[in-house]
């Protein structure tokens, strides 16, 4: 009877690696919607804009700036306070409107940012691969399609958010479409994708210009800084050295003169019910008072 004869391992080819053009594919397609709102603005100059262009442009940026920064970053990411199953889906469907991806991908790669801030394994920081790098060109010379999905179990468990997460264009498409609905092209050139641009270049800045130019009121380890412009320009978000002595706070604006827009809309959540267990920054950095060097805060999502 014949045997059997195995092949050695050594003879069995190694699977092909990707060709570089299907990768560069794959992240053009990944950010289409990203270039699509800002090459939209070169219509802008034979478009209307009338005050119902600023209203409209007020009412985006409220809404998916908010999104980005209580939902995404605050609560998804870092869990600073507890809110309902439903109203977590909401924050989410409005950091999806900001075109930044879902709640799952947004938050495994601040995880990501803050395990390993301004060191190897940051996605994004200016201090290691320069200014161009830390705003956008992180987006551009990776393949981000699939963080590790270790560093999101916690927002995993939830089938609705895994759901929002494949489909996280859907909520800005539609929220684009209700601009065209209320104003025509003027509603959608200058309320959604300039309202979106800016939140992005805003979100951009943060991890930019946040690591690089302001204040450093705390000796946290790596680069963050508090940068006044950002502060106000991010509702609250650009005080980001505050934010990174007390990552699962929820308000980073330790001062009275550090405007901080997102925790207020957080604490108008609190007094109508829709959030609790609202975390707050240790009561000695609080004032603006200078602190020696704490243990870091652990982020959640991972151990270690």
């Amino acid at each position: 009877m014949p045997t059997l004869q195995t092949v050695p391992l050594a003879a069995v080819p190694a699977a092909p690696a990707r060709p570089a053009w299907r990768r560069a594919t794959r992240i053009a397609v990944s950010l289409s919607p990203l270039l699509a709102v800002h090459l939209a603005l070169l219509a802008a100059p034979w478009v209307e804009f009338t005050w119902w262009s600023v209203l409209a442009v007020f009412a985006v940026t409220r809404v998916s700036g908010l999104g980005v920064t209580v939902g995404l970053h605050r609560y998804f990411s870092h869990h600073a306070f507890k809110t309902t199953r439903w109203f977590q889906f909401v924050l989410g469907v409005m950091g999806c409107t900001a075109l930044q991806k879902g709640p799952l991908w947004w938050a495994a790669h601040h995880r990501l940012h803050h395990r390993h801030s301004d060191r190897e394994h940051d996605p994004h920081s200016p201090v290691l691969g320069g200014f161009l790098h830390g705003h956008m060109g992180w987006l551009f010379s990776q393949d981000l399609m699939h963080p590790d999905p270790a560093l999101t179990r916690d927002l995993a468990k939830y089938p609705e958010l895994v759901w929002l997460d494949r489909l996280w264009m859907v909520p800005g498409l539609l929220l684009a479409a209700a601009c065209y609905a209320a104003l025509g092209v003027e509603g959608l050139v200058y309320g959604y994708c300039l309202g979106v641009v800016l939140i992005f270049q805003i979100t951009f800045a943060v991890n930019s210009v946040g690591h690089l130019w302001g204040p450093r009121r705390f000796e946290t380890g790596e680069g963050s800084r508090n940068n006044p412009v950002l502060g106000y320009l991010a509702m609250g978000d650009g005080w980001h050295n505050n934010h990174h002595r007390a990552p699962s706070s929820a308000r980073h604006g330790f001062a009275w003169y550090e405007l901080d827009t997102s925790y207020r809309f957080i604490c108008l959540l609190r007094m109508v019910g829709l959030a609790w267990g609202v975390k707050q920054p240790p009561a000695s950095v609080l004032g603006g008072g200078v602190e020696p060097p704490a243990a870091t805060v652990p982020v959640p999502g991972h151990s270690g």
